[in-house]
């Protein structure tokens, strides 16, 4: 069955995984793309404002350079008017005189500036060489050689003035053709950025929308299957109340009667053994109906359990008496100890384990109870062959007959065992099961009470011999 719908759902997981792997990567080139296209935008824009400021640098080197030219001129012509006409202009050269050698200083600073953005290496030498002649007027001009002066302005100073400013020329023209070409460059990418963000962010959001709404519809069908389910098991879970409660009824009338044909004296001896008979099966058959109602509770988690302090010598009568008394070879050796657990579920788990092992157990069944350290161990021991070594780990779980293995299930619907672990742990216990060459064990586990009773003056519980009792 699991086979025939493995197809069906794998192939429904492949196309799920397929879908979205491709909306994933579809998501992963989109973000990639607008990655490298905010990328560009942003690159396009850092080159423009270099460009931009290259320019800036080069048209204000351009003006101090000017600004140093006219500014010496204007000094030379002011001193050769002093030698012809007498005038004294000094003051007023003197304020020529310092502006050019303010214009000369921020005539280094932007061609440093130039050099640092990308200047090539002719314009740091014309430039060297203008304030180099610039700088021998103004010595000219300080030692009082106006004519001196004069001549190199006239004579060297158009020269370098010319040579620098055609190179500033070109360096502003280079640098304006790369804020076009980067300004063209960004305005491309950025196109390609809105367009990206206009269309795809719609795109993803409309993918987006119709995974939510297939995970929804996925989640309400998959609540609907749940609900379902849940309705199936509670109905499943009341047939088998309503079926055990239905079902104690007779079986407490059959118990019944039997036992009083047992105590009419004239019976015959064949009479007897058909009443064993029917107190074995009707014994049998009523632990079953205890063990579907049992089980129906543990499923709805409506068992309760009601721990008190229960006196261990006490339980083994009830436990081992009506197995005695339909003829099966039970004995026992069991401490004195008082346990904290449910009187009525730990009496359940032991008979279990010894109905188990009457129906598929060896001839000889042993009940041992022993203390051990804060924890009261019970064990029903046979000298049968035990469970195949394949069984072991499901051992414990329920219906387990319906893997082929019906001899080593507690009674003939398969809860048995499941239901002698589901009560241990829920006592705050545990169950196992150890196989030695002498016999089977099942051990089961329940907590001692605080208070214990002297084990020496109580001596205990023994019937009969124990055969190997551990």
């Amino acid at each position: 069955m699991a086979n025939s719908h493995s197809g069906p759902i794998g192939g429904s997981r492949a196309r799920r995984s397929r879908r979205a792997f491709l909306i994933v990567t579809v998501v992963a080139v989109i973000a990639v793309a607008i990655t490298a296209a905010v990328f560009a935008f942003s690159r396009g824009t850092r080159a423009v404002t270099e460009s931009a400021l290259a320019l800036h640098q080069a048209d204000d080197t351009l003006r101090v350079a000017t600004v140093a030219r006219f500014q010496l001129g204007f000094s030379v012509h002011l001193e050769g008017l002093d030698r012809e006409f007498g005038s004294d202009f000094s003051e007023v050269s003197r304020r020529s005189i310092d502006e050019a050698e303010a214009a000369l200083d921020q005539l280094e600073v932007g061609v440093e500036d130039l050099e640092r953005l990308g200047a090539p290496l002719e314009v740091r030498q014309a430039a060297a060489d203008y304030v180099a002649v610039s700088t021998a007027v103004l010595v000219a001009l300080e030692a009082g050689d106006s004519l001196g002066a004069q001549q190199l302005v006239e004579s060297r100073l158009p020269g370098a003035f010319e040579d620098l400013a055609a190179l500033l020329v070109a360096e502003r023209e280079t640098e304006l053709e790369a804020v076009n070409s980067s300004d063209r460059s960004t305005a491309t990418y950025g196109n390609v950025t809105r367009f990206l963000l206009a269309a795809v962010i719609p795109l993803l959001i409309i993918i987006l929308y119709r995974e939510i709404v297939r995970r929804q519809q996925r989640q309400a069908e998959l609540e609907i299957r749940l609900d379902a389910e849940r309705q199936l098991s509670k109905a499943r879970e009341d047939f088998i109340a309503n079926a055990s409660h239905e079902l104690r009824t007779p079986l407490t009338s059959i118990y019944g009667i039997a036992q009083l044909l047992r105590e009419e004296p004239d019976m015959p001896v064949t009479a007897d053994e058909m009443i064993d008979i029917i107190n074995s099966e009707a014994t049998d058959l009523n632990r079953m109906v205890e063990d579907l109602l049992t089980t129906a509770r543990l499923a709805a988690g409506q068992l309760r359990y009601e721990p008190e302090h229960v006196e261990t010598e006490g339980e083994v009568e009830k436990i081992i008496g009506p197995f005695q008394r339909n003829g099966a070879d039970v004995t026992a050796q069991v401490e004195s100890a008082v346990v904290n657990v449910d009187r009525l579920r730990q009496q359940q788990v032991v008979r279990n384990l010894i109905s188990n092992a009457t129906k598929y157990g060896g001839p000889h069944i042993r009940l041992r109870g022993r203390v051990e350290g804060q924890w009261f161990v019970w064990t029903v021991a046979d000298d049968g062959e035990g469970v195949p070594a394949e069984l072991e780990e499901r051992l414990f779980q329920r219906f387990i007959h319906q893997h082929s293995f019906q001899q080593a299930v507690a009674g003939g619907v398969g809860l048995g065992l499941s239901i002698v672990k589901s009560l241990a742990e829920g006592m705050g216990g545990s169950v196992s099961y150890e196989k030695t060459p002498e016999e089977v064990r099942f051990i089961v586990r329940v907590p001692l009470a605080a208070e214990q009773p002297d084990i020496i003056e109580t001596g205990g519980w023994v019937t009969g011999p124990i055969e190997g009792a551990a």
